[in-house]
């Protein structure tokens, strides 16, 4: 009963969709705002009630549902039912609709008597991209198909998904997936409508670029969480073709941020946010195909259904080709006339904006390029570790020195002496910092070098900037006051970020120390000036798995306990699956992580244990960015709050 009312609520929920386009498409018909309403508020209200109606079809484990069957059992805990809900490709498309509707409805929100035109336009544009996800669906992915007769059980879920960070892993990659839609709905729209001058598009797609962009980041930080402590391998970034999927977005909203600030700064790069807009949601879309269309084998992946790739290329390429028309067409009444000096704020911005674009595009070549040769050679190639790093760290060095100094010019043209004068204080603090992390690690590591160099760049030209500005804050001289760029609470937390995560990255990619051995019960290794002890394994049973667990006690230098850790092998009968656990004991400084191998206890068990410095720090800035994030979003909010008085 309830599967078919979540089934009878989809296909009403496309009605909506094409009500909302079919209304909006005509604009100035009197009744378009009511419509609108009618179709907006009822198009949330159903893909809500079949997104609960799956959910509840797992909770009370209802195998009538395919999807159910496929994915959940009656032994998995309560909170891996639900997560089940998106950890499968149907659940996760209907859970993608559900967070395009809710854009959609805050969209809706924005109408005042300035802006008609601009919104309508932009809700045409953003229900027929949700027709296009609510066809693929109901026609392809349908989550409430039945399976007849109905199984007394089901055959789980895959266990390497049964984890917390993965449970709110893809809805807060999701809400940065479709975030984007909106930035492309707004960016088709002020290409599209007249006398476009006078309404503030770029104040109106803001939060949502902003919302993307922070929940898609956080959202990427779960996603390397979840790999570094699940996946067994003592990393956290493998260069996935999924794991790049996400990266690519990110890079252009990251551009795409900044370009929008400079766009209601000085009115310049207009062109660049249409285009970027564009770009970072259709990077979205191809994220979706290659996570969808079979043509990856990754933990990452779900489905294996070619026919549905070919839906998504096809409407990827029905989106791609009109949006890049209207952009070809009508871009030229947005020509920035101004003169851009590279040496003011918006001429970094913009050098950074290239890079940034460069960066994505070399990694998108190496996601692509060998799909491209084994569909026209059938012969595979691996393209990993060593092509990204050879490519991207070169290209984003320059980006992080821009994005250091950035803060200490300002909107109009700056001279080259003023910013070396400027920077001096912070090269001196930044010289500092990394002679006294590297004498701490001992280290001579050109990477970590220059890593360390990065984050202190960053940080030492915050400090400085908001030290002037301490002291100007009571000062009279307005030419004083004006030679100082002011910070935003937002982008000190969103630069610090970035500077604690380039400091985790290095410390974790560059000092990281391995050792791989086995052991008996009782015997020692050590790794860093920690001796690590085999002192007992045992069986431990879970509710839906059975499991063998090491316990391994850490000493320091002085010989003092510092922690037990206690890894596990699990083997899960259901799905006749196993996953290694590993156990970590976390500092501010380092982490010390075991990995428990086959064996047996006549031969030993083979043990990794990992000596991982500062990696933690990877997920502070990530947090830190998130931070700011939402102060910028609110802040962005309150200016669009005031455009609609």
């Amino acid at each position: 009963m309830i599967a078919n009312l979540g089934n009878f609520s989809l296909w009403l929920a496309l009605f909506f969709a094409a009500l909302q386009f079919g209304v909006s498409y005509r604009k100035n018909n009197k009744s378009t705002l009511y419509l609108n309403k009618i179709s907006v508020y009822s198009l949330l209200l159903f893909t809500l009630l079949s997104f609960l109606s799956l959910m509840y079809c797992y909770i009370v484990s209802d195998f009538s549902v395919s999807n159910v069957y496929l994915n959940s059992h009656t032994t998995k805990p309560l909170v891996y039912k639900i997560s089940a809900v998106w950890g499968n490709h149907e659940g996760s498309m209907l859970l993608w609709i559900l967070v395009l509707s809710i854009f959609n409805y805050f969209i809706f929100k924005l109408y005042n008597k300035n802006n008609i035109i601009l919104i309508t336009k932009t809700l045409e544009t953003q229900a027929f991209v949700t027709i296009g996800f609510l066809l693929f669906t109901v026609l392809t992915s349908n989550p409430f198909e039945k399976i007849i007769p109905t199984p007394t059980n089901g055959l789980g879920f895959n266990p390497v998904l049964q984890d917390p960070a993965l449970a709110i892993h893809p809805p807060l990659l999701y809400i940065g997936y479709v975030g984007f839609s909106a930035a492309f709905s707004f960016s088709i729209s002020a290409m599209s409508v007249g006398n476009i001058e006078k309404v503030p598009w770029y104040n109106y797609m803001k939060p949502f670029v902003l919302a993307a962009w922070t929940f898609l980041t956080i959202g990427i930080a779960f996603g390397s969480i979840w790999a570094y402590y699940e996946l067994g391998w003592g990393g956290w970034w493998f260069w996935d073709p999924v794991e790049n999927a996400s990266f690519m977005p990110w890079l252009l909203g990251t551009a795409l941020v900044h370009s929008l600030v400079t766009v209601e700064k000085k009115k310049v790069l207009q062109k660049w946010v249409l285009l970027l807009a564009i770009l970072a949601f259709l990077l979205s879309v191809i994220g979706t195909f290659l996570v969808r269309s079979g043509i990856l084998t990754s933990v990452h992946t779900f489905a294996l259904d070619p026919t549905r790739g070919i839906y998504i290329l096809i409407f990827i390429a029905i989106l791609g080709g009109y949006s890049l028309l209207i952009f070809a067409k009508n871009s030229k009444k947005f020509f920035d006339k101004n003169y851009i000096s590279f040496m003011s704020r918006e001429g970094s911005i913009l050098v950074n904006n290239i890079l940034m674009i460069v960066v994505c595009a070399s990694v998108f070549l190496g996601t692509i390029y060998p799909l491209i040769i084994e569909a026209l050679s059938n012969n595979k190639i691996s393209v990993g570790e060593p092509y990204y790093n050879s490519t991207v760290i070169p290209i984003i060095i320059p980006a992080i020195l821009i994005m250091g100094i950035v803060p200490l010019i300002s909107w109009q043209k700056t001279s080259l002496i003023t910013i070396l004068k400027k920077t001096f204080p912070s090269i001196m603090l930044t010289f500092a910092i990394t002679v006294t992390i590297l004498w701490i690690y001992r280290s001579q590591s050109v990477l970590g070098f220059i890593g360390i160099i990065l984050s202190g760049w960053i940080i030492s030209n915050i400090v400085f900037t908001l030290f002037e500005q301490s002291k100007i804050k009571y000062g009279k001289n307005k030419f004083i006051k004006n030679s100082v760029p002011k910070f935003t609470k937002s982008m000190i937390l969103a630069h610090i970020g970035v500077a604690l995560l380039i400091l985790g990255i290095t410390g974790s990619s560059v000092w990281q120390k391995e050792k791989i051995t086995r052991m008996k019960i009782n015997d020692e290794t050590i790794i860093h000036n920690y001796k690590v002890i085999f002192k007992e394994i045992k069986e431990v049973v879970g509710k839906n798995y059975v499991a063998i667990q090491g316990n391994f006690w850490i000493y320091n230098e002085k010989n003092n306990i510092i922690t037990k850790l206690k890894p596990e092998n699990r083997f899960y009968p259901i799905t006749n699956n196993s996953t290694s656990e590993a156990s970590i004991h976390t500092n501010i400084l380092r982490d010390l992580y075991i990995v428990l191998g086959n064996g047996n206890e006549q031969d030993g068990w083979i043990v990794r244990v990992y000596y991982n410095p500062l990696v933690v720090w990877i997920w502070i800035g990530a947090f830190v960015i998130f931070l700011g994030g939402i102060f910028s979003i609110n802040s962005n909010l309150k200016i669009v709050k005031r455009l609609s008085l």
